[in-house]
């Protein structure tokens, strides 16, 4: 009698909990072939996030896979609908947009996502990138994101590191608006069986009780927390040190954080414009008018001075305890004035500066840095050079020395094809002139950041 022959595998069967559906069995189960999915960016308790591309525009996407059993004593699939909904209404720089959701087969289901070329911000202070410099860059991004959805009356009820993307060019989005809600919806946090829903250690005192209305305040108690663990790497528990107690914190990050977590909400900042205006407030000592263009420096009528004792200053100032040698970057600028200035904003920052005039000079300056075991951190190449080669040509040539070069391309016209698109050119960001001193270390420290190479 033959042997019976094997069971043709079923590509709905929900796969086991330790494991993801592969992207070809996404791709199978795609209503229509939408969407293909590629590779598996990463996988979370609530689901699988794949890189993939929409078929009809030929585009990259993201595509954020979940079972329908999953989280079944929440309503799951009401809350994956939910959150796919208020995305939707949301159209903002700060806030990653979706495209599309919908059911994969019986056990499963998606929705289609803007892909952010990137990181997110639990990895940053995980790999110990995050600087007080990256948090006043990314601190400001999120408030402009939450101040958006709230004003189109949707809380998002899940603020923490995870949920906060960081591109490569040190944007940050704001995702997960799973546990999304109205504001005009009064009910809690808490569900039937008294559970209460969020991540615990970022939820205001409000959300524990199944007797209070929960609303916008309640993100803003998330900020101070999330504020708090970006400066210290620490969670605010207990009776916690204020920031300023490790070393490098401007203190008056403290008020801040102290006002953002009161346990009464009356007594927090009122609206995420208020938390915001007062985190800037402390990069005021930063901003300088002092503008670089292809004509030169032009100075402020009264230049902003640097109080060169002030801890921000101190901290810009000092040289990076790891790695032990400074950060390197190479400069690839003809005009021999806006070269001096970056070098001397740069320095400022505590980078090692190495600067050529034109491209030849810096694959060579660049590939000696390789031989030598002290390669270049960064590379930051004016677009056009009109009596050698720049960066748009050069790019390339230093690709095929690194693959792994890190690249900002500077020019004055930011409608050029490669300043609009950086990344579609092998480059990290582009940094359009005029700039401040301010920009210019926030874009670099941001791209650094975001490639695992900050001090």
């Amino acid at each position: 009698m033959p042997a019976a022959a094997p069971p043709t595998p079923n590509v709905y069967e929900a796969p086991s909990a330790d494991r993801a559906l592969s992207p070809a069995q996404v791709s199978r189960l795609m209503p229509e072939g939408r969407f293909l999915a590629e590779t598996i960016l990463g996988i979370g308790g609530m689901g699988v996030v794949y890189r993939g591309r929409q078929t009809s525009l030929n585009r990259p996407i993201a595509l954020k896979v979940l079972r329908k059993t999953d989280g079944g004593t929440f309503g799951f699939e009401d809350r994956f609908k939910r959150e796919a909904q208020a995305m939707a209404l949301l159209n903002h720089p700060n806030i990653v947009n979706i495209y599309d959701f919908g059911s994969l087969g019986d056990h499963y289901l998606f929705f289609a996502m803007e892909l952010v070329d990137g990181t997110d911000v639990s990895e940053i202070m995980r790999s110990g990138a995050m600087t007080p410099q990256l948090v006043m860059l990314l601190m400001p991004q999120i408030c402009y994101a939450l101040e958006y959805a709230h004003a189109k009356g949707i809380v998002h009820r899940d603020i923490k590191p995870a949920n906060i993307l960081v591109s490569r060019q040190g944007e940050a989005k704001v995702t997960d608006f799973g546990l999304a809600k109205k504001i005009d919806q009064l009910n809690s946090f808490v569900t039937q069986t008294h559970m209460v829903m969020g991540t615990p250690e970022y939820a205001a005192p409000e959300q524990s009780s199944a007797h209070r209305e929960v609303d916008h305040r309640a993100d803003i108690y998330a900020l101070g927390v999330l504020l708090y663990q970006m400066l210290t790497n620490q969670l605010p528990r207990g009776a916690w040190a204020p920031p300023s107690a490790t070393k490098g914190i401007d203190k008056r990050f403290d008020a801040v954080v102290t006002k953002a977590l009161m346990a009464d909400r009356n007594q927090r900042y009122q609206n995420v414009s208020d938390l915001r205006r007062a985190i800037e407030a402390i990069n005021a000592p930063l901003a300088s008018s002092r503008v670089v263009g292809k004509a030169g420096v032009t100075e402020p009528e009264r230049p902003a001075a640097i109080d060169e004792t002030s801890p921000i200053a101190t901290s810009l100032l000092r040289r990076p305890v790891a790695p032990p040698s400074p950060r390197r970057v190479l400069l690839l600028e003809d005009d021999a004035m806006v070269r001096k200035v970056m070098r001397q904003y740069l320095e400022l920052g505590g980078f090692e500066i190495a600067e050529t005039a034109e491209g030849r000079a810096a694959i060579e300056q660049y590939d000696q840095g390789m031989k030598s075991g002290r390669p270049y951190d960064l590379v930051i190449m004016d677009l056009t050079i009109p009596d050698g080669l720049g960066g748009a040509e050069t790019i390339h040539y230093l690709r095929s020395l690194d693959p792994r070069l890190v690249a900002i391309v500077s020019s004055g016209y930011k409608d050029d094809p490669i300043m609009r698109n950086p990344a579609q050119h092998g480059f990290a960001a582009s940094l359009p002139k005029p700039y401040s001193r301010e920009a210019l270390l926030q874009l670099v420290n941001g791209v650094l950041a975001s490639h695992g190479r900050a001090a």
